[in-house]
């Protein structure tokens, strides 16, 4: 009786123990199930976060690896292949990891930062892809780019930071449901509490151990670059498969990682660990021909030593290829000028002596009417290879060859100081020079200017004015290919350049005068027009033209001057209709540069409007110069100058090298034969018979034929026999003062 309650009792407990057992099973179940969940959740979600992250890095710096080879090889569809698809993967990670972050700081900054990354991605492509590449504006973009991407870094390192937390979230949801479970199965007994409490403690313990090693060994075997750890002693302990593959590519034995590492890296190692304040290092090497960056980091915890690479030799090769080419002429090697620039200021800053000389191709000019600028420029560019040919055969090593210009080039020589040695090295470089036939059919000669440090100038400004000084000497000599800088020629330059300042000074006080030189009519005996000739009276004495007029070119003050000649012309033309002579032309010089000028057409217009001077009272005179270089442009000039009512004139015909087809093209009303054909008419039958042709083809094509420096009655003679329809000359008349021209045209009987 006592067993059977007790028994009962007993199968009671037993139910009750097996009812509640149950049910804890049960509920151990359905929390090991919710366990279960933030488990997978955390190694399907929260861990690949790390991998989506790194593959974005990863996938930046691929795309700015592409930026910097297009920019070495200017391959466009080997980069836009492989640089698109690296973008769209890095767009695609960035959406999923928008979807995984949402709007945290982090994120929404990196965003913002990959957005501007590709800004300057589109502006720096589109530099590239012009005709006309700025490489500064091209350098200062991948500049731009690297400091971009370097921003990124450290915001994805603060989203690492936040998957870290999220991770420790389910770590701590994880060890709340085992504490439930925990609390529960004390009330079915000890022993299976115990049991169940080891074993959830025990999978506990290998769910996080499992999902940190898990997290930890995909970093290091996944990432794309070399990982490598050392010990104390630099032993390797470990390295990632992508050393392997490096390995591979610099042909070194795979496995054997020691062969990655920076040959001075323990001067990195004793940097970090003499500084309590830095745990870590970033510096560059290089291994044969590769470059690398390498980040060493400082695990004093475990006495360890990790080691990041980074292949950077494509960077490397780029910024190489970028510097050559910011220092160096693309057509021919040489270094530009401002290299020769740093030379001069090295070699003064060191006190040594040395020669700088300038090299010109002459009748450059020519070469281009004649021929193109795309030939002449083929030309310049095997000239400027030939020099180079030529300095580095002298072997010593004491001259190096620039390219400075369109058409000039410079070279420093350490050891040709003296004018013998000159003489040798001019001679050498000619001789050569004269054997070859550039661009297959030309030949050229050369004009060669020296200075000397220091007899010649202190700095690169100084010398390389002087060095300009002696080469404008050798292009106006006709037997001299060189000169060199003396103070003769010095007192020169001086002379020339208080002349130009003076210059200056006169057209803004307006120092100068117009004279009229008469032009008269065989036919008639009558003064039809005349020449207005600039007169300058300096200090007491005349200048001539012939030797201020190149000085203004020269200086760029010849629109300047040009224009005050155009306007006081008109004004004393007009002064002259006053007097009565309505029909007097005034004839005016025109240079070409101010003849190109966009505004000379409307510059001209207003003139006239100003001054009320009739337009068939002026006769514009330019050379055949205006017409050649720019003959569309001139066709309009001319047309639109011509239907104004102002008369146009060719000056210096005969003196030019083009061909006289533009003749026929423009509507031109008078030749003025040249003064240098006119002088020994009566005498030289070869000027003779250039000016009978001249008047031959003048009356053919209807044109007035005007020869001017007539000075003798021979001359006279032969001109009227010619058949020349007006003079102008010494003989008729020198240039005279307004009021002398007045007074000559009265006393000449002009009927008004």
């Amino acid at each position: 009786m006592t067993n059977k309650p007790s028994h009962s009792y007993i199968n009671i407990i037993f139910v009750v123990i097996l009812l509640l057992g149950v049910v804890i099973s049960g509920f151990i179940y359905h929390t090991g199930n919710q366990i279960a969940d933030n488990t997978k959740g955390l190694l399907t979600q929260k861990l690949p976060t790390y991998d989506l992250l790194r593959e974005f890095n990863n996938n930046l710096t691929e795309q700015e690896r592409f930026l910097y080879e297009f920019y070495a090889t200017e391959d466009e569809d080997k980069f836009i292949n492989g640089y698109l698809n690296t973008k769209q993967q890095a767009q695609k990670e960035l959406v999923e990891l928008l979807e995984v972050f949402g709007d945290v700081p982090p994120i929404v900054t990196t965003k913002n930062r990959y957005e501007e990354f590709n800004k300057l991605t589109d502006l720096f492509i589109q530099n590239i892809r012009s005709d006309n590449t700025d490489w500064n504006m091209a350098r200062e973009h991948l500049s731009q780019l690297s400091e971009v991407r370097l921003a990124v870094i450290p915001q994805i390192q603060q989203l690492i930071e936040l998957t870290k937390d999220n991770v420790k979230k389910s770590e701590n949801y994880i060890v709340r449901d085992l504490g439930t479970v925990n609390f529960f199965v004390i009330f079915y007994a000890l022993a299976t509490l115990f049991i169940v409490y080891s074993v959830v403690k025990a999978w506990k313990a290998y769910l996080v151990s499992s999902a940190a090693n898990e997290r930890l060994s995909l970093f290091p075997k996944r990432n794309p670059n070399p990982v490598i750890s050392l010990d104390a002693k630099n032993t390797v302990t470990f390295c990632n498969p992508a050393s392997d593959r490096v390995l591979k590519q610099l042909g070194k034995p795979i496995g054997q990682a020691e062969f990655l590492l920076a040959p001075n890296i323990e001067s990195y190692q004793q940097v970090i660990l003499d500084d309590e304040n830095i745990d870590s290092l970033l510096f560059e090497y290089a291994i044969d021909d590769f470059y690398f960056q390498c980040e060493i980091h400082w695990l004093a915890d475990q006495l360890q030593w990790d080691v990041h690479l980074n292949d950077i030799t494509a960077r490397k090769k780029v910024e190489k290829e970028l510097e050559y080419r910011a220092s160096h002429d693309p057509d021919t090697g040489l270094k530009k000028r401002y290299e020769l620039e740093r030379t001069v200021k090295e070699l003064s800053a060191n006190q040594v002596r040395f020669s700088l000389g300038l090299i010109e191709l002459r009748s450059y000019g020519q070469l281009v009417s004649s021929s193109g600028l795309t030939t002449a420029s083929h030309v310049v560019k095997e000239v400027g290879i030939s020099i180079q040919d030529i300095i580095s055969k002298l072997g010593d090593g004491t001259c190096e060859a620039y390219r400075i210009g369109e058409k000039s080039f410079a070279l420093i020589s350490t050891y040709y100081l003296k004018k013998g040695q000159i003489d040798s090295l001019v001679a050498q470089i000619e001789q050569k020079i004269s054997y070859q036939e550039f661009h297959h059919q030309y030949q050229v000669k050369l004009d060669f200017g020296f200075s000397c440090y220091p007899e010649h100038g202190q700095n690169y400004t100084q010398l390389h004015i002087n060095s300009m000084a002696a080469l404008d000497k050798s292009a106006r000599s006709d037997d001299k290919s060189y000169a060199v800088f003396d103070l003769e020629l010095g007192a020169k330059l001086a002379h020339e350049q208080k002349l130009v300042n003076d210059l200056k000074l006169a057209l803004v006080s307006e120092e100068f005068e117009l004279y009229f030189q008469p032009q008269l009519s065989l036919q008639s005996q009558k003064v039809i027009g005349a020449e207005v000739l600039i007169r300058w009276f300096r200090d007491g004495n005349w200048v001539s033209p012939a030797e201020f007029i190149p000085l203004a070119e020269s200086a760029g003050l010849i629109v300047e001057l040009g224009d005050w000649i155009l306007r006081t012309a008109c004004e004393k033309a007009q002064h002259l209709i006053s007097h009565g002579f309505n029909d007097l032309v005034v004839a005016v010089n025109i240079s070409p540069v101010q003849f190109a000028r966009p505004d000379f057409l409307n510059n001209v217009t207003e003139v006239l409007e100003i001054t009320g001077l009739p337009a068939q009272n002026l006769e514009l005179e330019i050379t055949e110069g205006v017409i050649i270089y720019n003959e569309v442009e001139t066709l309009e000039t001319l047309k639109a100058l011509k239907d104004l009512g102002v008369k146009l004139a060719i000056d210096d015909f005969g003196t030019g090298y083009s061909s006289l087809s533009y003749l026929k093209k423009f509507n031109i009303d008078k030749l003025k034969i040249d003064q240098s054909f006119v002088g020994h008419i009566a005498s030289d039958s070869a000027d003779k018979s250039i000016v009978k042709a001249i008047i031959e083809l003048g009356r053919n094509l209807q044109l007035t034929l005007i020869a001017e420096g007539v000075e003798e009655l021979e001359q006279l003679t032969v001109l009227q026999d010619m058949g020349c329809d007006e003079i102008q000359g010494y003989y008729f008349s020198r240039p005279l003062a307004e009021q002398d021209f007045i007074q000559f045209m009265q006393n000449y009987h002009v009927k008004p």
